[in-house]
């Protein structure tokens, strides 16, 4: 007998995108295995269908909507950051499908997605929207699901700290940029790296997932690098999300702290990102890992994906018994 086959349509393939294909067709055996029903990428959505890709041409399309509204595709995988990403998101959720997602900008300022964070729902997964190869989001969802968080600290935008690393080094801030485009650790226009916004939403989704409560990215206090990029010779710099719950109320921030060296947040260098919880009956936990680039960010995509296609066959078979 056959396997089952899950349909998947992915919308974007640049840095994050590619490398998530690419690691999807190299390991289709052994993801079939575990899953016990094979992966197939369906439908790939481009801005250039043209250009030469790893998935047959056939399954182009420069219609990213088509694939969020198509009742064949069983899981939307969405790696654009597209200003649409959201209604995409919502659209493909609204349908039936399961959706798995990069854009930490698009949920943190959506408050349907994040209703459905805080309702734990199996089809919206997020785990590369915010520490890329870091499953802290999957370990305060389901590990610490019984837990009482007290806190969260963490160095969540590998960028700014690649920029910092190379800045203590003694490189000028226009090198060090140049290697982070060059790397793929950066979009062509840094701007949410540098001005916090791109931490924000990640600990905007991180505070909502903890406490299950909706908070909105515009909620967070944020101060980028900007202001101590004169300084960052000194060493220890690093841009520092914080959130705290008071009550009923969360706050959180973004800035900018010199950190002491016994610090955890202090051992984030080039890439890593570091993430510590404080809950009431685990005490401190720390998370590190590689936290931008493409391999890092495939990881948590192809991680989330085997578990909303394990949602998507439960429906499948639902379906054939009926």
């Amino acid at each position: 007998m056959a396997p089952p086959i899950v349909r998947l349509g992915l919308i974007g393939c640049g840095t994050v995108g590619s490398a998530f294909a690419e690691q999807l067709l190299a390991r289709e055996p052994l993801l079939a295995r575990r899953l016990g029903a094979r992966l197939h990428l369906a439908r790939v959505a481009v801005r250039d269908t043209r250009r030469q890709r790893l998935v047959p041409r056939t399954a182009l399309t420069d219609d990213a909507a088509e694939i969020a509204c198509d009742p064949d595709i069983d899981v939307v995988v969405e790696a654009s950051g597209a200003p649409y990403a959201a209604d995409w998101l919502r659209t493909a959720l609204g349908r039936g499908a399961s959706v798995v997602t990069a854009s930490k900008q698009a949920v943190a300022r959506t408050p349907a997605l994040l209703e459905r964070l805080v309702r734990r729902d199996q089809r919206l997964w997020c785990e590369g929207a915010v520490a890329a190869g870091v499953p802290v989001v999957r370990a305060l969802r389901e590990s610490l699901a019984g837990e009482e968080v007290q806190s969260i600290r963490g160095v969540l935008n590998g960028t700014s700290t690649f920029l910092l690393t190379r800045l203590e080094a003694g490189a000028t801030f226009e090198a060090a940029l140049a290697d982070a485009r060059a790397l793929g650790y950066t979009e062509a226009d840094p701007s949410a790296d540098l001005d916090g916004t791109d931490a924000a939403a990640k600990i905007a989704i991180l505070c909502t997932v903890a406490w299950r409560t909706p908070v909105l990215v515009d909620h967070v206090s944020v101060t980028g690098i900007n202001g101590i990029l004169p300084f960052a010779r000194e060493g220890g710099w690093r841009l520092v999300a914080t959130a705290v719950r008071d009550g009923d109320r969360v706050r959180a921030t973004v800035a900018p702290e010199r950190l002491l060296p016994n610090d955890p947040l202090a051992s984030a260098h080039g890439v890593v990102n570091v993430v510590e919880v404080r809950a009431s009956l685990a005490g401190a936990l720390t998370w590190s890992g590689a936290g931008a680039g493409g391999a890092a960010t495939a990881s948590a995509l192809v991680g989330d994906t085997l578990s909303a296609a394990r949602q998507a066959l439960r429906r499948l078979r639902a379906r054939v018994a009926a």
